[in-house]
């Protein structure tokens, strides 16, 4: 669909006539829509939204998940999808691990992964043939003393990736840095940058976009961003 003209006012779709409508609904054959929040939420799916992907179904619309949310499995997607009343196809569910491994192959990467990730993101990565690092997870002790020759290996990591991780720690920001400002060529890569994630239409928490935004500022980089809404994810929708 062409985007509007800047001097043409938007108009709600519920105010458009059937005959505008049906034009509005033959100008698209993909809808491409979040989960957590819209379709879905912490507690169960919300109201309304299976007999919407019904509709659009019934007007021969391929509908696309598009999520943030590399914690879940494939499998909990679709688990989940199926609440809504509907099946869903493993390519028709974009998250940023399923960006990142296609950017990785996409650029023929070979090189050493250090990952700040939950497990389902790590299993992933392997699972696609990366060479991958993680942790600590477990307590360190209270001295950069100490902390800084456990992770201060001189391994040669390629790519610092990042998403969300139940059990981000300040030494695994810090491992991080130290790989990032060690090897000017380590790239820096972004799952999810949401700064905050939606549990209920009233509460919000702490997102990972906040780990991103550390290492950012602590070593001068932009990171890339292959979860929403950066222009590498887009690419991998194609």
């Amino acid at each position: 669909m062409s985007a509007s003209s800047s001097s043409t006012p938007s108009k709600r779709l519920l105010d458009l006539s059937l005959e505008d409508k049906k034009r509005f609904l033959d100008s698209f054959d993909y809808v491409l829509t979040d989960c957590d929040g819209v379709v879905w939420n912490l507690y169960g799916p919300i109201e309304g939204v299976g007999s919407a992907i019904s509709a659009l179904k019934s007007q021969d619309k391929r509908v696309v998940y598009v999520s943030n949310n590399s914690v879940r499995t494939l499998q909990n997607y679709r688990d989940q999808v199926r609440t809504l009343g509907h099946e869903v196809d493993d390519e028709d569910v974009v998250h940023p691990v399923v960006s990142v491994i296609k950017y990785l192959k996409s650029i023929n990467f070979d090189g050493l992964i250090y990952a700040i990730c939950s497990q389902s993101f790590l299993d992933s990565l392997r699972d696609a043939g990366f060479e991958v690092i993680h942790g600590p997870n477990d307590a360190q002790p209270e001295s950069l003393r100490l902390i800084i020759p456990v992770i201060y290996d001189k391994k040669p990591v390629k790519a610092v990736v990042v998403d969300y991780d139940f059990n981000c720690n300040h030494t695994k920001l810090l491992r991080a840095e130290l790989y990032l400002k060690g090897d000017p060529e380590c790239m820096l890569i972004a799952g999810a940058t949401d700064r905050s994630i939606s549990v209920t239409q009233q509460f919000e928490v702490l997102g990972s976009g906040r780990y991103v935004d550390v290492l950012e500022q602590a070593t001068g980089r932009t990171a890339m961003v292959l979860g929403k809404p950066g222009h590498q994810l887009g690419v991998q929708l194609k």
